[in-house]
């Protein structure tokens, strides 16, 4: 478990992730915090999904529930982390 982490440290350490982790071709320049994570935003596919929930169970220390994982989870950086924050917190 993380603890005494902010939202701002959540949204950062998801940017590293996207950028550094997941092999998307993309710059934290590119990544607002209220732009979709979709195709309709930064452009990950159904399996970049999937190496995300992977990559952020394994930097946070937690573990998404089926129940969890919704087409609402990763809408935008900010629900991503919204999550996380409540599931560490």
């Amino acid at each position: 478990m993380i603890d005494n982490i902010s939202k701002d440290s959540i949204k950062s350490k998801i940017k590293e992730v996207l950028v550094d982790d997941l092999d998307a071709n993309l710059n934290v320049g590119d990544l607002k915090d209220d732009l979709s994570l979709y195709e309709d935003g930064i452009g990950l596919d159904s399996i970049s999904i999937v190496n995300l929930i992977v990559l952020v169970e394994q930097k946070f220390s937690i573990n998404f529930e089926e129940e969890d994982l919704s087409y609402d989870l990763f809408s935008s950086i900010n629900h991503l982390a919204d999550v996380i924050y409540t599931k560490i917190n």
